[in-house]
């Protein structure tokens, strides 16, 4: 079946349902007629392409991403900070949390210091 076949058959099919009587010529013209105003259906209403839909997910999902991100690496920092208070470390010793919550200090080498 071709897409002339399709729109013939449509066409056909709406006339007989709508009592309506047409030579198989006129059926052809109309078929023809209506694939035409489908094929242009496009540009006499716009709709973007899905590629806009998914460029616009993927940059929320980043920015939410960069957010978050920020608003832990904001959180890190300040509990490094409050560990080197809380520990009588100087202000500028470079402490971090490790994974395990192991408090390391950097400096020409690492060790724990809690």
């Amino acid at each position: 079946m071709t897409t002339s076949d399709y729109w013939l058959e449509c066409v056909q099919q709406s006339l007989e349902e709508h009592g309506v009587t047409a030579t198989e010529e006129q059926a052809q013209a109309v078929a023809t007629d209506v694939q035409s105003a489908r094929d242009n259906y496009g540009m006499a209403f716009y709709s973007p392409p899905s590629s806009d839909r998914y460029a616009a997910i993927e940059s929320a999902w980043k920015e939410k991403l960069r957010r978050l991100q920020a608003e832990f690496d904001a959180y890190r920092a300040n509990a490094e900070t409050a560990v080197k208070r809380a520990l009588g470390q100087r202000s500028d010793a470079n402490v971090t949390i490790g994974a395990r919550g192991d408090v390391l200090r950097h400096g020409g080498r690492t060790e724990v210091i809690q």
